[in-house]
């Protein structure tokens, strides 16, 4: 068996070996989409692209294995011969893959994934800034890369291999088996192998130069959805015209909220933290009837309390993008997941990034998980803090450090003197709902006390420091959670959260109690600061002088359907089967009509990205 693991390690390491290669020519070609990153850490993306090597290697050696496998009981097997066929595929399409790569990259300066084989059947208009001459050049190098790479995967592989003196030492294979698994899940973490674990850097060049071009064809591949065509009731300029009334870009102010224009910014999105969780009161272990959440019900009485917003989705990766970047939530597909789609939406930190704000993320837990730290590199976060920064504390729950240890004042320290723009992530409020504090019987409410508690720690020891009077901060939820089992996440209650906006930057105390989507938060606090608004087509300025004469209109995104809630009622919408269903209320008319045209707007707009 001793030559039988010889030959799959020496297959492994050539494999390796062939992408450390191809990220060098990738740098060497497109250098010039450095954009100022340090010849030092481009160097770097050899050694942080590493991890997604072996989980590609680890993949293509899954056939040679089982070949290996059963060659155990054949006295004398032909391995190279069988073997042919599968390294001409495997050479042809890292080939492939990685000149279509390194070329399109030099003209667009974005990594090519599964959304250009949408235009496959349009080669014409996706190798528009090719011409003949190029790809002609192209198919040439193609080709001599195809060699190059069937050569050095051949040579691994002798000619014959005789079967080994015990056939039991086939089993030999079963340890084998489950370290290759492990290799193409990308170890033992919650998370499992996505584009975030080349990600390092906060250029992006340096983290597409570590990104395995043949993973991150595969991977997308699997995330690929084509949009565009998911629904079509009516053209999309009727889709557009339709809903245009809803969305028209208003910068203007009919209320300032802030006393600054230029506060430090802190936006605490507090895991689950819907309405009937946050905002509500429960009998204690003492039998007393308190408050949940009572530190966030002060800093509404306080602040700001957008008393009638709604989480535009039901899952982390999805709310995190309605509040960063003011884009509904899509109920059949995961934005955050699509590393092409990241980069190309919209986002407040780009846009405070533009005015001159430092920007960082904060999280206890895993980065990578469900591609975040490759969302966060791409939607404009500068510095990312997660659970590896708190060594001491991220094992002491299932998901990482719990908000003790993250809602602190340490981590949002300034470094400079510009003004920053600082996201925190909590998580302690999250199944199995297990916090170091016992004040109700209720698991969740007592794991929402928990992160309360933590929240106030935080913010009443900001309110003692000088950096008080020019903080804003906002808080809000990233999705609801049902009140019981038997509660579905697609009712449009569980829907229902608040947004604070409290700190010395804030003027006054003032209810808002506009019907709004959380992704409004996006267009409402860039107006706020002077900010332009228009880079933001699907976030609305609920304080805007125009908006109370608009129709007001919330949506809630869930496992394939949508909630669509105004003054009327909820109509519901089936992903499925296409229907439009009154769930509450009486709904209008037009209800139908307007819930398919968002629909196919939204997933329009989502697929011109």
């Amino acid at each position: 068996m001793k030559e039988r693991l010889t030959i799959l390690i020496r297959l492994f390491v050539t494999l390796l070996l062939i992408f450390v290669s191809q990220k060098i020519v990738f740098m060497v070609i497109n250098v010039g989409h450095a954009d100022g990153a340090p010849f030092g850490q481009c160097l770097l993306s050899l050694w942080h692209g590493l991890r997604l090597d072996t989980v590609t290697a680890s993949y293509l050696v899954i056939i040679p294995t089982l070949v290996l496998l059963i060659s155990c009981f054949f006295k004398r097997f032909p391995l190279r011969r069988v073997l042919r066929p599968y390294f001409w595929l495997v050479a042809i399409l890292m080939a492939v893959v990685f000149i279509a790569d390194t070329i399109l990259y030099f003209f667009w300066g974005a990594k090519m994934d599964a959304t250009e084989l949408m235009f496959a059947s349009k080669p014409k208009e996706l190798f528009a800034s090719l011409d003949w001459w190029s790809a002609a050049t192209a198919l040439v190098i193609v080709g001599l890369c195809s060699y190059l790479f069937y050569i050095l995967m051949r040579r691994t592989a002798p000619e014959t291999i005789e079967s080994p003196k015990s056939r039991w030492s086939a089993l030999f294979f079963l340890p084998l088996a489950v370290l290759v698994f492990l290799g193409m899940r990308g170890g033992v973490s919650k998370s499992t192998a996505n584009p975030s674990y080349a990600y390092y850097s906060k250029h992006a060049f340096c983290n597409h130069s570590a990104l395995n071009p043949l993973f991150n064809m595969i991977h997308s591949l699997f995330k690929a959805e084509d949009l565009d065509h998911t629904f079509n009731f009516m053209s999309h300029d009727e889709a557009a015209e339709t809903i245009a009334p809803l969305f028209a870009t208003d910068n203007s102010i009919a209320d300032t909220l802030l006393n600054t224009q230029r506060p430090d910014i802190l936006l605490i999105t507090w895991e689950g933290g819907g309405w009937n969780m946050v905002m509500t009161h429960a009998k204690n272990y003492d039998g007393i009837d308190t408050a949940v959440a009572p530190n966030l019900q002060r800093y509404a009485n306080e602040g700001v309390l957008f008393a009638n917003c709604h989480a535009s989705s039901f899952r982390t990766d999805r709310g995190v993008v309605s509040v960063l970047n003011g884009w509904p939530g899509l109920p059949t597909t995961s934005l955050m997941k699509i590393t092409e789609k990241c980069r190309k939406l919209p986002s407040i930190a780009h846009e405070l990034r533009k005015i001159g704000y430092k920007t960082r993320f904060v999280y206890g837990g895993d980065i990578g998980f469900t591609n975040m730290r490759c969302y966060l590199s791409e939607t404009g976060f500068e510095t990312v803090i997660c659970d590896k920064d708190f060594a001491d504390s991220r094992n002491k729950s299932n998901w990482g450090a719990p908000d003790e240890y993250t809602l602190t004042t340490s981590s949002l320290e300034p470094t400079t003197n510009s003004p920053s723009f600082t996201t925190l992530l909590t998580l302690s409020s999250h199944e199995p709902w297990e916090v170091p504090v016992r004040r109700f019987e209720d698991k969740r409410l007592n794991s929402f006390a928990y992160t309360d508690s933590c929240l106030g720690v935080m913010i009443d020891s900001l309110k003692a420091s000088p950096r008080w009077s020019n903080l804003l901060v906002i808080i809000i939820p990233d999705h609801g959670i049902p009140t019981s089992t038997a509660q579905s996440t697609s009712e449009p209650s569980v829907a229902h959260i608040p947004m604070v906006w409290t700190g010395g930057a804030v003027r006054k105390h003032q209810p808002i109690s506009a019907l709004m989507s959380q992704s409004d938060l996006a267009a409402t606090l860039l107006a706020q600061m002077g900010v332009p608004t228009d880079a933001f087509p699907l976030s609305r300025n609920v304080l805007g002088t125009e908006y109370p004469s608009r129709r007001h209109f919330a949506n809630h995104a869930f496992k394939n359907g949508c909630n669509f809630i105004d003054s009327c009622g909820v109509t519901r919408f089936d992903c499925i089967d296409h229907s439009a269903t009154t769930v509450e209320g009486n709904a209008c008319d037009d209800h139908e009509m307007m819930v398919k045209a968002f629909m196919q707007h939204l997933y329009h707009l989502t697929a011109k990205l």
